[in-house]
């Protein structure tokens, strides 16, 4: 995981915003934060906080808008670097990856000198976490930045997560969180005693999932392969909007992009989500499944439309982000003729959304989520 990287990009490119709080991400006044420097987050600043909060709190930061093409550049190096010591390197994202080691004599010594490497080559440093699985890895990984090296050993995996706040756990976000509060669990060793059938009670399917990863298991393989498990497309509105009409207008254009997309990469998916946020920065998502895979832009506007009038309690509290994407994405060997004439135009995708002043530049994003690919034993976690 590398540390605080589009801020430590900048104070290495530039060496007066050394020691000093910088923060990178949008500077208008619905702009949010992508990364803050260490230095920063002493002030409170921190990752998807609005700016406008971010300079009330660190007024003397050094704000600055992302640099992409030099981010990639270093990510892809330090990717390189990676593929040196293990065939198996699944790309997370710019900043993160995972790495298998397993059958390695010394794992310990082979990750130390990455870091070494990443540091002496890039001049940034990264957190390393090794361990018998990928989420277990992914813990090790948070412990001890920036600059951290963690091994988690089989023998001490319940000594190490027993202590941590369930947050820390893969699926724990801040509703899931107070929702264990309620049963009385906050930390991962409560979680682990819970009785399971209370937890699929309350949780469904996932309460098992939180138990097996509470108790250290992760059978998720790693994959040589990167291939994206969702589409998404979403817009952040420079002013809040009530309006109904403009909502369902907006869901109806993310839809036919993210058709679009799906054609062109010649895929197709089964679940359709539909991403809402309030102007509070509260998130929801809706998701709803289809037996067999789909392309069809009207499908796809159906289904989150759908979503929008039944399934989400706008009021009159208005919408900051509304998103639309499609999951569980598969190949079509064989191209099914669309259901209705309109779903093989390609005219709506990214480059054709409405030029709309509620829809500013550089906010609307396309979110390729990757697959978890196959891993072994000692799995390393570490971020691009």
């Amino acid at each position: 995981d590398m540390d605080a990287f589009f801020a430590a990009v900048e104070q290495l490119d530039e060496p007066r915003y050394r020691g000093k709080p910088v923060i990178v991400g949008g500077l208008g006044p619905r702009g949010v934060v992508s990364t803050a420097s260490y230095e920063a987050r002493r002030f409170g600043v921190g990752s998807a906080m609005p700016t406008a909060r971010a300079r009330k709190l660190c007024p003397q930061g050094i704000f600055l808008t992302p640099r992409f093409p030099r981010y990639v550049e270093i990510s892809k190096h330090v990717r390189e670097i990676l593929h040196q010591y293990s065939s198996v390197v699944e790309k997370v994202s710019i900043d993160e990856a995972f790495f298998d080691l397993t059958g390695e004599a010394h794992p310990e010594e082979t990750v130390a000198m990455i870091k070494e490497r990443v540091k002496r080559e890039t001049g940034l440093t990264c957190s390393v976490g090794l361990a018998p699985n990928r989420f277990l890895a992914k813990v090790a990984s948070e412990l001890e930045k920036p600059d951290g090296l963690v091994i988690i050993d089989q023998e001490h995996v319940q000594q190490i997560l027993d202590p941590l706040p369930v947050r820390m756990i893969w699926g724990v976000g801040r509703v899931t969180e107070r929702r264990l509060r309620s049963l009385g669990i906050s930390l991962i060793s409560e979680l682990r005693r819970a009785p399971l059938s209370q937890l699929v009670r309350e949780f469904g399917s996932m309460g098992r999932g939180l138990h097996r990863l509470a108790c250290g298991k992760d059978d998720t393989p790693l994959n040589r392969k990167s291939k994206s498990s969702s589409l998404s497309r979403e817009v952040t509105f420079s002013q809040d909007v009530y309006s109904t009409e403009r909502m369902e207008e907006v869901v109806r254009d993310l839809a036919r992009s993210v058709a679009a997309q799906l054609r062109r990469g010649g895929l197709v998916g089964k679940t359709v989500r539909l991403k809402i946020r309030y102007p509070d920065f509260e998130t929801i998502t809706r998701q709803a499944s289809l037996i067999t895979g789909t392309d069809s832009t009207r499908i796809i506007e159906g289904m989150a439309l759908d979503m929008l009038h039944r399934r989400v309690n706008i009021g009159e509290r208005g919408v900051r982000l509304i998103g639309v994407g499609v999951g569980r994405l598969s190949r079509t060997s064989a191209r099914q003729l669309p259901l209705f004439p309109d779903d093989s135009d390609d005219t709506c995708d990214a480059d054709r959304l409405p030029a709309d002043p509620a829809l500013p530049s550089g906010h609307t994003s396309l979110a390729n989520r990757k697959d978890q690919i196959e891993r072994g034993r000692g799995a390393l976690y570490s971020s691009l």
